[in-house]
């Protein structure tokens, strides 16, 4: 498996295309939750900065808030529903149902759960554009199943960690508030997660299930980011290789 170097990451940033404006969908008035937009803008917000700091141009990704199953999404022939990101449209796709769904079951602050989510997707689209996720994927495809699984495993606990990066910056900003005990919102994350796909209906499927990794995993991750806010912190392949993960 190739290592990945912060340094290494940090210098393809300065490879990227110059930045392009944001693009949102639009959906049926009432279907939308009214936070996802403003988190996702946020999100941006937070990271256009963070990739000037890095010395690189950022490239925005569109938006698609939906309400009912995405049919024909992402080159994928399965109804797609949940939030996820496609690589090929460098596109956030955000499910309102779902959204709705981790602000009703999170007894701390919703928005924080969505932030998550909305901040989780968006670090996907930071990988693909810096080059991580066409390593990671390569890797994969030569590996055996069980380091392709555990090298995913490593490639989505980064994105917690960058997550925890925007959080911490979002907290700054007053635009979140960051309870005592983070694990509390993580976890119903996971418990939507989890529920959402023992409910998917035949033909149906859920591309990013939010769960990858142990509890205790995702949220030292998270941590990692949110407790630094230093993006050379967020190498989980390095800590992978040393055993550390």
């Amino acid at each position: 498996m190739r290592q990945f170097c912060p340094a290494l990451l940090i210098a393809a940033v300065g490879l990227l295309p110059p930045i392009t404006a944001y693009s949102a969908s639009t959906i049926a008035p009432g279907n939308a939750a009214p936070s996802s937009e403003t988190l996702f803008k946020n999100v941006e917000s937070f990271w256009s900065q963070e990739v000037g700091v890095l010395g690189g141009r950022y490239r925005a990704p569109k938006l698609q808030l939906f309400s009912d199953p995405m049919r024909g999404a992402c080159t994928v022939q399965a109804s797609l529903s949940g939030p996820f990101y496609c690589t090929v449209t460098e596109t956030v796709y955000l499910d309102q149902r779902f959204s709705q769904r981790l602000i009703q079951r999170d007894p701390q602050d919703g928005n924080l759960a969505v932030g998550f989510v909305v901040a989780h997707e968006v670090a996907h689209h930071i990988q693909n554009i810096i080059g991580t996720t066409s390593s990671v994927d390569q890797a994969r495809a030569s590996s055996t199943a069980e380091l392709a699984q555990r090298t995913f495993i490593t490639f989505e606990l980064q994105a917690d960690c960058y997550a925890g990066l925007w959080a911490r910056w979002a907290s700054a900003q007053d635009k979140i508030k960051i309870p005592a005990d983070v694990s509390v919102t993580l976890e119903a994350i996971a418990a939507t997660s989890q529920d959402w796909q023992s409910h998917l209906p035949v033909g149906q499927e859920m591309l990013d299930p939010l769960s990858q990794g142990t509890s205790a995993q995702r949220l030292k991750w998270f941590h990692r980011g949110l407790d630094s806010g230093e993006f050379n912190n967020c190498d989980t392949f390095g800590a992978e290789a040393a055993g550390n993960l």
